[in-house]
């Protein structure tokens, strides 16, 4: 070989082995499809929204130093929360509307490839079992179909510096972090998935109320009498009255309408389930409480209720509602409850650790607890309260004051008489068809209600069970001006007549 040849031929070495080191460079030796350049392109396949059957939710709270899942899925048919004791959810929509919004969430920009980023980013997975840091630690959502296939996994973490519209996001078990607009609501809170509304109460179709401020004395095991008032009004056009009112006093219209609103929206803050013979019991017997086990009575107990042989009683007072439907709704408040998120909602208990580390941020950031009170709420049906069909105004129908006084062969009374009992009979049509579906109602909502142990806001029950002295005012009195659109037809108010009280539109007119 001569002189030119070999110098050709290390020319072509180098040049091959500087190819080959440039090549190199520029692929990822961890041999992972992330490291191509995917910036633009969808996290996930398209998929039906309407197949999506569970969303899972693993969040964390760095000031307990805890876990907080939250799952909403559908079994045997039916919507429920495995987290707190399989409670019916609203969740179809919701759920639907969050699949939708997975499935157009694109890589908009890559941010790091590094592992060391991720805490930064707070992109750390929650269920990472090896993760050494409690910080940095995002909130992992999956979506899964009716097999169980996952069709969506990711971790969601803290907002892109100087893009806000934007979040970190990583795909469990990859390195690369992307930027991402999510505007898809993961809401964990559990009243955010449930009809957060217990008694759906039409306000207008209450014609008595009665707040009985009844106590327990757990000492004598006797239930301790306290006052009873009570509030009437002939229909919704009609205002209220109210028993034993002293001369010189009216009707606190302010106080009223605030209680019949809290009426028509008793909202569910949490929820326990009732021992399953309790539940039976309830559901066969509406508006009757006999606990048959041990376990049934102490979990009423435990809660503020107390079963005497002149029946259940409750240490906070009962109110009682009448309507025109026939339904007879019976609210029995408990024990008081200071708690906050999964613990208020479910009772779900948290670690000691968590508890220290809650206290001490509490104090540290000077926020509070959540109060809520045990709500026993029980259904029946009294058909003495639906009024009697209202007769027919039609002006070809003239029927005399006794329709069957009639002589025999009188062919001018005769067809006025057949009038007369075919009225009569739709007017009892009518009303078997009001009781009817005022029946199922009860049936219906003692099936609702004889499962669980309701928690309701603290605000809820101090604008419910009201005192007498805050029920009624000094009738030269002036109250306090009227919130902003608290009039008839104003945004915001109550067209006509204010929550279906029967009160004019200026609730202060004498």
């Amino acid at each position: 070989m001569n002189r030119e040849t070999k110098k050709t031929l290390v020319f072509v070495v180098v040049a091959v082995l500087m190819t080959g080191l440039a090549i190199a460079g520029r692929v990822d030796r961890s041999g992972r499809p992330e490291a191509f350049d995917d910036q633009g392109r969808k996290f996930f396949d398209d998929f039906d929204p309407n197949t999506c059957t569970t969303l899972e939710v693993i969040d964390y709270d760095p000031a307990t130093a805890s876990v907080l899942p939250f799952k909403v899925t559908n079994k045997g048919g039916k919507w429920v929360i495995p987290s707190h004791y399989d409670y019916p959810a609203d969740a179809k929509q919701r759920l639907v509307d969050t699949a939708t919004g997975v499935i157009g969430l694109t890589k908009d920009s890559i941010r790091s490839d590094r592992v060391e980023d991720q805490e930064a980013f707070g992109v750390i997975d929650p269920l990472d079992t090896k993760a050494t840091s409690l910080k940095g630690i995002g909130k992992r959502v999956t979506l899964k179909d009716s097999t169980d296939k996952v069709l969506a996994d990711f971790i969601i973490g803290n907002e892109v510096k100087d893009h806000p519209e934007q979040r970190y996001v990583r795909v469990p078990g990859q390195k690369r972090t992307y930027g991402v607009n999510v505007k898809v609501d993961l809401s964990t809170r559990f009243a955010d998935w449930i009809e957060t509304n217990l008694l759906k109460l039409d306000a207008g179709r209450v014609r008595k109320v009665v707040i009985d401020h009844e106590s327990f004395d757990t000492k004598t095991g006797q239930p301790v009498p306290g006052d009873v008032i009570t509030l009437e009004r002939k229909d919704a056009s009609n205002p209220w009255t109210i028993e034993g009112m002293p001369a010189g006093k009216k009707p606190n219209t302010e106080t009223l309408l605030a209680l019949s609103t809290a009426l028509g929206d008793v909202k569910i803050a949490g929820i326990r389930p009732k021992p399953e013979g309790l539940t039976e019991d309830l559901k066969q017997a509406p508006g009757e409480v006999k606990p048959t086990t041990r376990q049934a009575w102490m979990s009423m107990v435990n809660k503020g209720f107390y079963l005497t042989r002149d029946g259940l009683f409750s240490n906070k007072g009962k109110v009682t509602i009448y309507t025109d439907e026939g339904v007879v709704y019976t609210l029995r408040y408990g024990e008081v409850i200071i708690a906050t998120g999964n613990e208020l909602s479910g009772g779900i208990e948290p670690t000691k650790q968590a508890k220290e580390l809650a206290k001490a941020a509490g104090k540290a950031s000077g926020e509070a607890t959540s109060e809520g009170r045990y709500l026993f709420v029980t259904a029946s049906f009294d058909p003495n309260l639906i009024p009697p069909p209202k007769p027919s105004t039609d002006e070809d129908e003239t029927f005399p004051e006794d329709p069957f006084a009639y002589e025999p062969g009188d062919k001018k009374v005769v067809p006025e008489s057949k009038k007369a009992k075919a009225k009569a009979e739709k007017l009892k049509a009518d009303r078997d068809n009001q009781v009817a579906e005022g029946q199922k109602k009860a049936r219906d909502l003692t099936n609702r209600f004889a499962a669980w142990y309701y928690v309701t806001p603290g605000e809820s029950y101090k604008t419910i069970v009201q005192d007498r002295p805050n029920l009624i005012r000094d009738k030269g009195s002036k109250p306090p001006a009227p919130m902003p659109g608290a009039g008839g037809g104003r945004p915001g108010g109550f067209p006509g007549r204010l929550g279906g009280l029967g009160l004019p539109s200026n609730p202060h007119g004498d």
